[in-house]
């Protein structure tokens, strides 16, 4: 057992640049300035560095107080983000004069232990080593690192070489001068995207949620009988091999579609902000429908105006059906040979009713010019009640739906409005 789980962890060691960030008398601001102003400060360091991480294609592993760790697969793609941080922040500097934050950076480049949410080997903590030599604003890499990058391209210097905490072996750093260097930052947005870190994750899955309940009431409750009307859509949905045979492209988008959107996000490490904006407005929406649609059925009857009154009615009566594997038969019998099953919440186009005594049979529409007969109940017998199997009515949209619908958009600029991006 042990040596089958060295084999595996053997298997996720790889070559991997380890990048550390930190805030330079982080300690004495979070002192002078109290908790919420070095929060915010932690959080605007945050907000530049971020994006910057991952236009060089580069995976933020952790926050650890005050630093960012960050992996890259390419060395030369680890020092651009470096040199691209500092240009952000020493921009910022110039636009704010109020804004006084330094940050130093460190890397190492060689073989870790990749895991899916973390980095672990001795490459993470000689890059932390590195970057406790750094001083304010500075840029430092490892000699690994430096192998893999043109020293004239990126203005490297050595610096100085040291033996880092816990190692017995001295290792040499160079100095990026990157001040000197072109701006990699260029067209940046840092306020486009929004770093999806395991609290967004996861209000994200929340707003999600309510959406899909939302959608999942308009399809049960509007959608479904506004398409059952329509006869052609009708037999499609009626018949799914039918729709699979004669629309197998949009059959497959949906399920391509579904995938991306689950790999999404499983995967999502950043997401622009008017999606993130537009995805809770679409939950506010969802929340106003709901809260306006309860108070109006609540309104006593004298107040309630023309609510009740309906805005469309369907075309065609629906028989309903309450329960999985009801039978529907060639014949208003319950001899008569069986021509398919239908399942519950499946709808019907009602043609015609026959009462034949005990029981009452719903003639409906299953094909192109094809029909069925299923019985409305099972009468009831010696010992055993009656069990009703169908529901025959139209469908009704009244006013208070359509009011409800209007109002949701309040809740839906509520939503996008009131969005805010909160510290990560």
């Amino acid at each position: 057992m042990s040596y089958s789980i060295t084999k595996l962890i053997s298997r996720s060691r790889k070559p991997v640049t380890i990048l550390f960030t930190d805030i330079v008398d982080s300690t004495k601001y979070w002192d002078t300035k109290g908790d919420i102003k070095g929060r915010l400060m932690v959080d605007q360091h945050n907000r530049l560095v971020f994006p910057v991480i991952k236009k060089f294609q580069g995976k933020v592993i952790k926050t650890i107080g005050d630093s960012v760790m960050a992996s890259f697969s390419s060395p030369e793609n680890a020092l651009r983000a470096a040199i691209g941080i500092q240009q952000s922040l020493e921009d910022y500097r110039n636009k704010n004069k109020r804004f006084k934050l330094e940050i130093r950076i460190g890397m190492h480049t060689g073989k870790a232990l990749i895991e899916k949410n973390d980095v672990f080997g001795d490459t993470v903590n000689v890059a932390a080593r590195v970057e406790g030599a750094a001083k304010a604003n500075e840029i430092l890499i490892s000699g690994s690192t430096e192998k893999n990058v043109s020293r004239s391209e990126y203005a490297l210097s050595k610096k100085t070489s040291f033996i880092p905490k816990g190692k017995k072996s001295e290792i040499i750093v160079y100095k990026c001068d990157w001040n000197k260097l072109p701006n990699l930052i260029k067209g940046l947005n840092f306020n486009a995207v929004l770093p999806m870190m395991s609290q967004q994750r996861n209000e994200l899955l929340f707003y999600l949620a309510g959406i899909l309940g939302f959608v999942y009431f308009l399809v049960h409750n509007y959608l479904r009988y506004a398409l059952a009307d329509q006869q052609n859509i009708y037999l499609l949905s009626f018949n799914p091999q039918q729709m699979l045979s004669e629309h197998p492209i949009i059959t497959a988008i949906l399920i391509i579609s579904g995938l991306v959107l689950m790999s999404l996000l499983k995967y999502l490490t950043v997401m622009p902000v008017r999606l993130f904006k537009f995805v809770k407005g679409s939950f506010g929406y969802a929340l106003i429908f709901f809260a306006s649609l309860m108070i109006m059925k609540n309104i006593p009857l004298e107040y309630r105006f023309d609510m009740d009154q309906t805005f469309y009615e369907s075309k065609h009566l629906f028989v309903e059906v309450l329960h999985d594997n009801t039978r529907i038969r060639e014949h208003p019998s319950l001899s008569a040979a069986t021509l398919g099953n239908a399942n519950a919440r499946d709808l019907l186009l009602l043609a015609d009713v026959k009462d034949m005594g005990k029981m009452i049979w719903n003639k409906v529409l299953i094909g192109s010019e094809k029909y069925g007969w299923i019985a409305r109940s099972i009468p009831a017998d010696f010992g055993v009640e009656e069990k009703r199997l169908t529901i025959a009515n139209k469908f009704y949209f009244k006013r208070s739906h359509l009011y409800a619908l209007i109002i949701g958009i309040i809740g839906f600029l509520w939503g996008f409005m009131s969005f805010s991006i909160r510290p990560l």
